[in-house]
């Protein structure tokens, strides 16, 4: 498990997803944006709620492993933000 997972805006999670080669998708229900990220020939997707000052710690890792990063990963990923 992940350690000093920080709330994010949403911005600021995309610019993250983004930046490790996640993609916009198309819009979903409500305030939500429906991502992909292909991981080894698979496709993978998780729907990030737009609407929303502060993502949750929980809520960020859940996002985060819905495409199929590792711990070690997201850690690195968080560290460069």
């Amino acid at each position: 498990m992940p350690k000093n997972v920080p709330s994010l805006k949403p911005r600021e999670l995309l610019r993250i997803l983004v930046g490790s080669g996640c993609s916009f998708l198309r819009h979903g229900k409500g305030d939500h944006d429906i991502y992909l990220r292909i991981v080894e020939g698979r496709k993978r997707t998780a729907p990030i709620d737009m609407g929303v000052g502060e993502l949750s710690p929980p809520y960020v890792i859940r996002i985060f492993r819905q495409f199929g990063f590792t711990d070690q990963e997201i850690e690195e990923l968080l560290a460069n933000r």
